[in-house]
């Protein structure tokens, strides 16, 4: 070690008040899962999601899976979007029909202003939504439209990211082509250090929770 190196070394360890034959220090211990799975109404793990969804500019819903394509059909309406919506497969057999909606059952692409997915979990402790790709929910779904709507089993709430990995191996999962967490509207601030959203990706997430 040069004698250069050396030096800044014994300056930084005079500035936290250690000698040279000190050991380095253990980390210290982070406890997880503090953040309940679930309690028995399941009040507080929703409440947290939501809390983080807030934070990240993500809107939130609850209902039931039969009326989601009313709640779809009522966000058209409120954001005055036109077109044919696309559709997760997963999703392709509610009533979408008895609304009377221009959907495309299927994968997304630029013509579409609305994507609905179906994610996988949500994480309360981010406010993330986990989509995981396959034929069922095509990743395309996630990044095209401008606008995103997630369903999401309030079921599949976990407290924290590090329960995802092993319920993802359990249900077999994890050899998926592609598993994205999504936390928020694609948005930068590059740009003279003004927020936007929708720079690479949907400006505005919903999340339709169900039961």
């Amino acid at each position: 070690m040069s004698s250069a190196r050396q030096q800044i070394f014994a300056n930084l360890r005079g500035a936290l008040g250690r000698r040279a034959e000190d050991g380095v220090a253990s980390p210290p211990s982070i406890a997880l899962g503090t953040i309940p799975l679930n309690d028995r109404s399941g009040e507080v793990l929703e409440a947290r999601f939501r809390e983080r969804l807030a934070m990240t500019g993500v809107t939130l819903e609850t209902l039931t899976l039969d009326e989601v394509p009313a709640a779809v059909a009522d966000y058209l309406a409120r954001h005055a979007l036109k077109g044919s919506t696309a559709i997760a497969p997963a999703l392709a057999s509610l009533a979408w029909s008895a609304r009377e909606l221009p959907v495309d059952i299927g994968t997304a692409d630029r013509q579409h202003t609305l994507g609905v997915g179906q994610a996988y979990a949500g994480v309360a402790a981010t406010g993330s939504l986990v989509m995981v790709a396959s034929s069922q929910s095509p990743s395309a779904l996630n990044f095209l439209p401008e606008h995103h709507l997630v369903v999401l089993s309030r079921a599949r709430l976990l407290g924290h990211l590090d329960q995802l990995w092993p319920l993802l191996a359990r249900e077999g999962a994890s050899a998926s082509q592609a598993i994205q967490l999504i936390t928020g509207p694609s948005s930068t601030a590059d740009i003279g250090g003004q927020l936007l959203y929708g720079a690479h990706g949907p400006r505005a997430v919903h999340v339709l929770l169900v039961d």
